[in-house]
């Protein structure tokens, strides 16, 4: 047996959980970019849940976030969720939204997913507030099973705003966007993060550059960077 599913490591994941719970209450953000990103780096957690974590150049996910705050999306689907950095910015800054569902795969090669435990730890981003929802799919972005539990929770809903932070491939990033751009709003929005990433195994940045030209779009790239960016897509062209 190991220590985690020992009795012991059972008693000692809920004590860590439960004081992580309360601090992360106390400094829950307001709907503020700007607060929400401090807020990351103010909380301390315990155990499993001692970080909440963000891979993101900060200034770049700012700018991308209140783009897309103008467009006050109700429903929010995320690729790729690692260890919620994120999943919680989405909690907090959309607080209109209806629905708020993770896709994230077990074990991936780009993050590595999240541990089942950590569904609960990120159902306290949103503790708060009643009139959103999350929901977690924790399977390949595009295996048929992973499509059929999106379309049982969107029902007959569409998708304001699609990130896609998955699969980093150039196959990858591609068939997210064709499987998923289906689902998409009429008006609605898709991120790309790593679209000035240019590590061996990347491809976002090929990707974007060949269907970038075919929409409205946007970029968010700190000046003399060789890394992350995130890009914003208008379906609506």
């Amino acid at each position: 047996m190991s220590k985690e599913n020992s009795i012991y490591g059972k008693l000692k994941d809920a004590a860590a959980f439960q004081i992580s719970k309360r601090n992360l209450k106390k400094i829950l953000p307001s709907e503020n970019i700007d607060d929400v990103l401090n807020s990351i780096n103010q909380y301390r957690g315990r155990g499993f849940y001692d970080k909440i974590r963000l891979a993101q150049i900060n200034s770049e996910l700012k700018e991308l976030s209140e783009k897309i705050k103008m467009h006050n999306p109700k429903v929010i689907v995320e690729i790729g969720t690692w260890n919620g950095g994120t999943f919680f910015v989405w909690s907090r800054i959309f607080p209109e939204a209806k629905k708020l569902i993770s896709i994230d795969l077990p074990d991936g090669e780009y993050g590595g997913g999240y541990d089942v435990r950590r569904i609960k730890f990120f159902r306290e981003f949103i503790s708060d507030r009643s009139n959103t929802h999350q929901h977690f799919i924790r399977g390949d972005s595009k295996s048929a099973d992973t499509v059929a539990k999106l379309k049982e929770i969107l029902q007959d809903e569409r998708i304001d705003f699609l990130y896609i932070d998955g699969d980093h491939t150039y196959s990858g990033i591609k068939k997210d966007f064709e499987i998923y751009k289906q689902f998409m709003s009429e008006n609605g929005l898709i991120g790309f993060h790593d679209i000035n990433t240019f590590r061996e195994g990347y491809g976002v940045h090929k990707f974007w550059n060949e269907i970038k030209s075919g929409y409205r779009h946007e970029e968010f790239i700190t000046p003399g960077s060789s890394i992350m960016g995130n890009g914003l897509l208008y379906i609506n062209k």
